[in-house]
């Protein structure tokens, strides 16, 4: 069997297929940018199937998925993929996310984290 390619992010699908299977979401962090007066939350998630964080992407992964709604973001996340664990909420660039490896690696440390 020829095993796929890993992806940029996540997609709904491959997460629900793997929670079927017995994986869990280990964090979830949550990063808010800032767009004139809207803002757009990205969220980035540590599933037991992958080491880093990654962030939700659209089908096919062609983009990330950003929700307008932090509600909708947080229903997702809690009542579809059965996450209850912390939640960080970050402001796009904060310096508090160089904390997580992931992020302060490829971005250099007190840079910014990957856009939404």
């Amino acid at each position: 069997m020829r095993e796929r390619p890993l992806a940029t992010g996540l997609q709904e699908g491959e997460i629900r297929e793997e929670l079927q299977n017995g994986g869990h979401l280990r964090n979830v962090l949550i990063i808010t940018k800032t767009i004139g007066d809207a803002a757009e939350h990205l969220a980035y998630i540590r599933p037991s199937w992958r080491r880093e964080f990654l962030p939700l992407r659209t089908w096919a992964d062609k983009d990330d998925r950003t929700y307008r709604d932090l509600n909708r973001l947080l229903a997702l996340l809690r009542d579809d993929f059965g996450y209850y664990g912390f939640i960080g909420l970050y402001m796009d660039g904060d310096p508090d996310l160089a904390r997580y490896r992931s992020f302060s690696d490829s971005e250099g440390a007190g840079g910014k984290a990957p856009s939404p």
